[in-house]
């Protein structure tokens, strides 16, 4: 490192110094130092106390905010000066890009160039200028980058609710077709009794009455799962909307009810008496219960045991809805990785790890939260916290 000549030679380069006598940059010279850096040296630290600022005479460094590249500066350019204005820390790292020579001048020395040189003074509100609108070019850039990588999320997020919901749907298929047979098979009979009775003549207004009652319980019960069977298929955003809780979990609820039976598994349920409501998306709501609930089944599969119970329990201004199963558990090293978007500990073919992801996201999204508490060959209890709706 050598001290430049008082001449200034080197410092007249810069636009900064083009108005100042020979004396005042014989001055300055006296306060700058000649540094070589080779390619990849850092020139200062983030945080770092600052006293210097520096002018670039040849090469190239980067400008750096937490491992963040800012800037790439090179020859003729000069970095430093702000934390000179205000006297804070260096708020930027600089790291050489090549082999370079820098010209550091002394905290004194800038203050005699901004003291009697309008023209600098001028030439850094230039700079300032520059660097701001360059800045918010690249602040714009990111936040366009930002949006659309943000609407692909939600696209992938939406098509993932599509593929969990049509991949249960297709479980749910003979147990649909089961629940809505039986009230048809009910129908069906009772108007071929009626067709008998009025080829006969013997038919009175009380029988009448009787089968009216019968075919309006079976129509009513068709009515109801195919109701469910919409809502839980309706896939769109919308608007949140108050939802009763305990009616939702007995839809949910019915629509497996023959399916699980098949498996031996018994569905309980345990609701509290006043009803709760809360706000949401109600075909969301129904995918995380039928979510949880499916994967209570699988838990099951090797338990002589096979017991589910959903719960609700009024907290204050919360509710708490609890799915718990007699199922094989989960150990402690997986526990804190269930909800882990991609993975899963079933077989290969039998589960996409995003299950429970998703769920996680639902209840999110109704200003939810979701927790888990587990024991190998004790069962699963999911325990999910939402906001009680203002009556």
């Amino acid at each position: 490192m050598n001290d430049v000549p008082k001449n200034g030679g080197r410092l007249r380069q810069f636009d900064m110094f083009e108005n100042l006598s020979d004396d005042e940059l014989s001055l300055i010279a006296k306060e700058t130092r000649e540094r070589h850096f080779e390619s990849g040296e850092v020139v200062c630290e983030e945080g770092s106390a600052s006293d210097t600022m520096f002018f670039i005479q040849s090469g190239s460094v980067s400008v750096r905010k937490q491992g963040v590249t800012l800037a790439r500066l090179q020859a003729g350019d000069y970095f430093g000066e702000m934390s000179l204005i205000t006297g804070a820390e260096r708020n930027a790292s600089v790291v050489t890009l090549a082999p370079s020579v820098l010209l550091e001048v002394s905290a004194p020395a800038f203050h005699v160039i901004i003291e009697r040189s309008p023209l600098a003074m001028r030439n850094l509100l230039t700079t300032f200028d520059t660097r701001l609108r360059r800045h918010n070019e690249k602040v714009v850039e990111q936040f366009l980058q930002l949006k659309q990588q943000y609407e692909e999320l939600e696209d992938s997020h939406q098509r993932l609710l599509r593929s969990d919901k049509m991949a249960s749907i297709g479980l749910l298929t003979a147990g649909i077709a089961h629940e809505i047979n039986n009230p048809l098979f009910v129908i069906t009979g009772y108007l071929n009794v009626i067709g008998e009775m009025l080829e006969s003549g013997g038919l009175s207004v009380d029988e009448l009455n009787g089968i009216h009652d019968k075919l309006d319980k079976a129509s009513q019960a068709i009515v109801k799962l195919v109701s469910g069977i919409k809502t839980y298929v309706r896939i769109e955003d919308a608007q949140p909307a108050p939802i009763d809780l305990n009616s939702a979990i007995l839809e949910s609820l019915d629509l497996v009810s023959f399916l699980y039976q098949q498996d031996q598994i018994e569905l309980r349920h345990e609701l509290a008496a006043d009803s709760p409501v809360i706000r949401g998306s109600l075909g969301k709501l129904q995918q995380v219960l039928m979510n949880l609930l499916s994967n209570a089944r699988d838990s099951m599969e090797t338990t002589p045991r096979r017991t589910i119970t959903v719960s609700t329990r009024s907290e204050g201004s919360r509710v708490v809805l609890k799915v718990a199963d007699t199922g094989c558990g989960i150990s402690a090293k997986n526990l804190d990785r269930i909800f882990i978007s991609g993975y899963t500990s079933k077989p290969v073919g039998k589960g996409s790890g995003m299950g429970l992801d998703l769920v996680r996201k639902i209840i999110e999204e109704m200003d939810g939260s979701i927790g888990v508490a587990s024991e190998p060959g004790a069962g699963t209890t999911f325990r999910i916290v939402f906001p009680l709706f203002p009556a």
